[in-house]
């Protein structure tokens, strides 16, 4: 009999069908019979089976009876490296009992591949004849060879792939061998193989049928793959093949216990390190999934609905669907639950657990360990998963929104759970501490501990400015070391994030230790940016509110600068912040002062960023005086949100939102690069004809610096070409790379026209491509260009109206902005490269930005009007995405992702932590409650479809307690507080701090 076949055989069928071939295996075995046998452990709850030190399968049933689910997990394992296998793993002992089963002398297996991954020759294979690599193999194991492949474009070339013990001179004994076909163009191929061992080995291909090749290096080349390229098994010198060998390596020894108690699993591991000391390796689970699509039904293979921890993060299927690892890792203290699709549920325990995972098509693998990075030389890990009978509830620590619609209190909760609760409690920067206050402060979870902590670790310079990025004062981008790169708005998120974390925990010695540099921080917008005269003025010479200027707050890649909207509403919500905290602390007067100074913003702010013909505030006035708007809606919503406009001003923005239309314009000429950015010399021009059918007004091109700053140089427009009348010329100073220069002009007719620049300073280059385009040249000093055939031109025809669809084009949120912003981004990021509503932060729809849209119809309309906007997001997160995943979601949009792509045209979750803004926006638009620093307040707001509103579960000054309002009732019980007070429309009621009553 052929042992490893069978062996190989019996795990197959292990794998796919179950395991009752093998219920023999129960009896307790002796120690050393792991030589290829399977063991089994099962006691009515748990099954487990396994071979080489790892599980093969995991089987639950929650009654007890014997009746397994389908095996939930297909392989269990410690480390991250599936190698537990024949010729690697032989050596495992193991003994069973009937309740416990040990295994030692597990070897821990961690990758060491070999590559060879350079290319500038393919290799033809010719009929007859067959091209070849050897390599050594240092590593204890590999079971994956293979390398790149070319086919001229032919898609129907075909070749053999084998594999061989030796090398070509000496033995040669065959291991694998396949047909590659069709050969995809450039595409690597590769042999899966039973492991083999370390030792020399030689890959061939032959018989090839249509244009196969392969890839290799001629010349130096960084990898010494032990051997040497052949043709005809000859050897080839100067020439290295394509080749990567999937191998592994020894890293440490293990043992691994498991002990059945009725539906608990106990488990315990212990790793020895070869070597330097290493951190917990933790297990991987295997598990089934499906990462296209948008099912997150068990029939269709997901079996796990939803992963949260103890101390309340939460992460959904669906935010995992079309994506190629998990968007953040669910960290907690005691326990992490799985919620099944089917019949049952995991706990697991152990003493911190950190969860995450990456998915294939078909598979999920999940990674689960301490979190420590903390390196020993011995880890032992104990832990233990426990099989529990299916349920929807949650623990006390999650809040449960409460109304009389019940389904759309549970579409409330869910999606608040989703979406506040599954980023992490202590991963944002400063610009999100507000937010991240108004979403996570007033639960049971470590979000508002973890918001807290946080902004205690925030640096503040001694000018009061606050650090915007952690660690940094400034954004990751652009370079901080070329640039200022500090976000101004961090100084409001910071103080806004004190107030409410203290409003709700009344933590005196947070607040106490936090004050000090709240002051600081106020004092800089005072004093350091002028604002004790109303308005805050960013003096900074990069953030001067121009095209191509740096950003000063959330919006980073707009040029948002010098008088910032934006950064002026949250200066102005944060004054009646801190006077609320000044008050508490019995600086009656400086509150005096600071409300009386909110006065004055509220007035100084709707002079000067009101437009009364476009009924709406604009987002900036850059240092030259020039006003920028492109129909921003978050700057509206967020003002609005905050009480800025009049009633008057807040319908026009709002008649504004519903009814009014984008205004559009189409690039009329688009020469987009090539590749090429020659530099232009000083003393030298560079120029572009171009043609256009259509009118234009704006000309524009697009130019590198290599990295520098500093460069300036003139960009003029002439009609026809070269020596034609000079119709505009602009200068521009300090260039950067990635800038598009722009030039704005009175409405040009069809034609022909000339782009030159010169005068250049510095390092300048004109990105430019090697393609000719129809009607335009490039030229150098005036004569057509030998380093390229055109340069990147755009020309813009003037602005039309388009569809009133600000709300309907994204459904969830309305669009960002409602005109086309072409230029006025920092460096690259221009509607040239990236067309409108492509881009999130230009027609695109950021989810957030719905929670401050209910907030401010609550505020200026009704509670019907806002309750209106809320169920529409409701209805559009019951698609089956959940507003959440990959792109696409699923009605197409192209969602910009961590882990699915990256850049797009909206944000729903992560990394946009303040989605949670949208459900958390019920608690205090119709619930009607907020934390001060004296009391709890409620102002019920109920929409005329609600007879009553509330939630349970809310932490008030570390109790946790229930609200309730109806139409004429306010109730708050729970942890030693029962009131219930009738209000009148309009009216609070107010709940003292403990020991006291309501007001």
């Amino acid at each position: 009999m052929n042992v490893q076949h069978e062996v190989t055989r019996r795990r197959t069928f292990l794998k796919g069908v179950g395991l009752a071939a093998t219920g023999a295996l129960a009896h307790p075995a002796p120690a050393g019979a792991a030589d290829g046998t399977d063991y089994l452990l099962s006691n009515g709850f748990v099954r487990l089976a396994g071979s080489y030190g790892k599980l093969t399968a995991a089987e639950f049933d929650p009654a007890g009876r014997g009746h397994y689910e389908p095996a939930t997990f297909s392989g269990i394992y410690l480390g991250a490296t599936d190698f537990f296998v024949a010729g690697f793993s032989d050596g495992v002992q193991w003994t069973n009992n009937g309740t416990d089963l040990q295994l030692s002398g597990i070897r821990l297996p961690v990758a060491d591949n070999l590559q060879q991954l350079q290319t500038n020759s393919p290799v033809p294979l010719s009929p007859g004849h067959t091209v070849g690599q050897s390599f050594t193999v240092a590593a204890a194991g590999f079971d994956r060879v293979g390398g790149s492949f070319p086919s001229w474009g032919s898609a129907s070339s075909t070749m053999t792939l084998t594999l061989y013990a030796g090398a070509p001179g000496g033995s040669l004994a065959k291991i694998a061998s396949r047909v590659v076909g069709p050969i995809q163009d450039n595409a690597w191929a590769y042999l899966d193989i039973p492991a083999q061992p370390a030792g020399q080995y030689y890959l061939e291909m032959s018989d090839g049928s249509g244009t196969p090749g392969w890839w290799s290096q001629l010349g130096t080349v960084a990898t010494d793959v032990g051997g040497s390229a052949f043709s005809d098994r000859q050897p080839q010198s100067e020439r290295t093949m394509t080749i990567e060998v999937t191998g592994y390596t020894v890293a440490g020894t293990a043992s691994w216990r498991f002990s059945l108690h009725g539906p608990r699993l106990d488990m315990s591991y212990q790793v020895r390190w070869r070597g330097a000391p290493q951190a917990d390796p933790g297990l991987t689970l295997d598990t089934s999934w499906v990462r296209g699509g948008y099912s997150t039904d068990y029939s269709d293979g997901i079996l796990f609905s939803r992963f949260f921890g103890s101390d309340g993060m939460y992460m959904p299927a669906q935010q995992l669907k079309r994506r190629d690892s998990w968007t953040n890792s669910l960290s907690a203290p005691q326990w992490i639950e799985a919620t099944g699709t089917g019949p049952y549920d995991l706990r697991l325990t152990a003493s911190q657990l950190a969860l995450d995972g990456t998915m294939a098509a078909s598979s999920m693998s999940l990674s689960l360990s301490s979190g420590s990075t903390a390196k020993r030389a011995v880890i032992s890990r104990a832990l233990s998963a426990e099989v529990q009978p299916h349920t929807d509830e949650l623990p006390e620590i999650f809040p449960v929104f409460l109304a009389s619609d019940e389904t759309r209190a549970w579409q409330l909760s869910t999606f608040y759970y989703e979406r506040a609760l599954s980023f992490g409690f202590d991963q944002t920067a400063v610009d999100w501490k507000d937010w991240e206050g108004r979403i996570l402060d007033w639960t049971g979870t470590a979000g508002g501990a973890g918001g807290a902590q946080s902004l205690l670790n925030t640096t503040v310079d001694d000018d009061g400015y606050v650090w915007s990025w952690g660690d940094a004062s400034g954004w990751p981008f652009p370079d901080p070391k070329l640039y200022d790169s500090r976000h101004f708005s961090s100084n409001a998120m910071y103080m806004l994030g004190a107030w409410r974390y203290y409003s709700w925990s009344g933590d005196s010695a947070f607040l106490s230790t936090i004050m000090p540099r709240v002051r600081k921080a106020m004092n800089f917008y005072l004093d350091a940016l002028g604002g004790d005269s109303g308005i805050v003025t960013i003096t900074s010479s990069d953030h001067t509110g121009r095209d191509q200027s740096v950003s000063s707050n959330y919006w980073d890649v707009t040029a948002f600068g010098h008088l910032d909207a934006y950064l002026n509403a949250y200066f102005y919500g944060s004054l009646e912040a801190v006077a609320q905290l000044e008050e508490q602390l019995g600086e009656s007067q400086r509150a005096a002062q600071l409300r009386t100074l909110r006065a004055t913003v509220q007035d100084r702010y709707n002079k000067l960023f009101w437009d009364s013909a476009a009924g709406r505030y604009i987002q900036a006035i850059d240092v030259d005086g020039a006003r920028h708007d492109y129909g921003s809606v978050y700057v509206n919503l967020e003002a609005t949100s905050f009480g800025l406009p009049s009633a008057a001003q807040a319908e026009r923005i709002f008649d504004w939102l519903e009814s009014g239309h984008t205004e559009l314009r189409d690039p009329v000429v688009l020469i987009s690069s090539g590749g090429l950015a020659p530099k232009l010399a000083a003393g030298h021009t560079m120029g572009q004809t171009f043609t256009t059918s259509d009118p234009f007004t704006t000309v524009a091109a697009w130019f590198a610096t290599y990295g520098t700053r500093g460069a300036e140089f003139t960009m003029t427009l002439y009609r026809t070409g070269p020596g034609g009348a000079q119709l505009a010329t602009q200068d521009f100073i300090d260039w950067s790379d990635g800038g598009v220069a722009h030039i704005d002009l009175s409405e040009q007719p069809a034609g022909t026209y000339y782009l030159e620049v010169s005068q250049p300073t510095g390092t300048l280059a004109w990105w430019s491509s090697a393609a000719a385009v129809p009607g335009g040249i490039a030229y150098t000093d005036g004569v057509p260009a030998t380093d390229a055939a055109a340069r990147v031109v755009t020309a813009l025809g003037p602005y039309y109206d388009g569809p009133a669809d600000i709300y309907s084009r994204w459904g969830f949120a309305p669009r960002a902005t409602s005109r086309p912003n072409d230029f006025w981004y920092i460096f690259s990021w221009t509607g040239v490269t990236t067309p409108w509503e492509k881009q999130l932060q230009d027609g695109g729809a950021n989810l957030y930005m719905s929670g401050f849209d209910v907030l401010a119809r609550a505020a200026y309309r009704s509670a019907d009007d806002a309750w209106g906007r809320l169920t529409a997001v409701l209805d559009r997160w019951s698609d089956p995405d959940h507003l959440c995943g990959g792109a696409p979601l699923y009605r197409g949009e192209d969602a910009d992702t961590d882990g699915g792509g990256g850049g797009g045209s909206v944000g729903t979750d992560n990394p946009f932590p303040e989605s949670g803004m949208v459900p958390a926006s019920f608690l205090y638009a119709f619930v009607g409650v907020r934390a001060e620093p004296d009391g709890l307040v409620v102002t019920p707001n109920l929409p005329v479809a609600l007879t009553s509103a509330g939630v349970r579960n809310l932490y008030w000054r570390g109790r946790r307690v229930q609200v309730l309002v109806t139409r004429d009732t306010v109730t708050v019980t729970g942890s030693g507080l029962s009131i219930r007070q009738h209000y009148r429309a309009g009216d609070s009621v107010r709940v003292r701090p403990p020991a006291t009553a309501a007001r």
